[in-house]
């Protein structure tokens, strides 16, 4: 499944089978029993494998975050989601084993760090500081987030500026804050995302 939003909050309950999840958060293994908590407009791309997975989405209003964790009982939840699903999310809070994401190549974690540290610094040049071309690190890191270096980079900014917008920040300090060169650059790249202009997005 292709790199998506949804504009609300949700949790996919994993009930057979698997996939795994690719996004600017890492790569998930998710396998039955697992419970994956997206908070509002969170991109992310799913790839299944021959068996597919069968899946229930919860709605999930206390999602302020990207979570995997593991569900205890994954069945009573999901009977519980068919019949009261708010009550079903607030029972997937109490759990409290996380699933970490999939380890990607040191070299590809050096990478994303660098990424998150030098903002403007180019992509060839932090590749070469990693031991890789620049089409080498584009591949792998297509490969494992789903995303290219360049796009992984302003879609970790974007969901800062979202966050930030939600808990009610203005646009002139969502900009400064998240290192767009000035508010219409983030005006461009968030309506683009999410339809939305910084000033009517919406709230938390």
């Amino acid at each position: 499944m292709p790199f998506h939003r949804h504009a609300e909050s949700y949790a996919s309950l994993v009930l057979d089978g698997g996939y795994e999840e690719m996004s600017a958060d890492g790569r998930f293994a998710c396998r039955a029993g697992s419970l994956i908590i997206h908070p509002a407009w969170h991109a992310h791309g799913d790839e299944f494998g021959r068996s597919g997975a069968v899946i229930i989405n919860l709605p999930a209003p206390l999602a302020d975050g990207l979570r995997a964790i593991r569900v205890s009982n994954p069945a009573a939840l999901e009977q519980l989601a068919r019949s009261d699903p708010a009550q079903a999310a607030e029972a997937a809070r109490e759990e409290a084993e996380t699933i970490a994401p999939l380890a990607p190549a040191p070299w590809l974690v050096k990478l994303t760090c660098l990424l998150a540290a030098y903002p403007e610094t180019p992509v060839d040049e932090l590749a070469r500081q990693c031991g890789v071309s620049a089409e080498h690190a584009a591949r792998a890191c297509k490969r494992w987030f789903g995303l290219g270096p360049v796009q992984l980079r302003k879609e970790r900014r974007l969901q800062i500026a979202i966050a930030l917008l939600r808990d009610g920040a203005s646009p002139v300090e969502v900009a400064g804050a998240c290192g767009f060169s000035d508010q219409p650059h983030l005006t461009r790249l968030l309506k683009r995302a999410t339809g939305h202009t910084p000033a009517r997005f919406p709230r938390a």
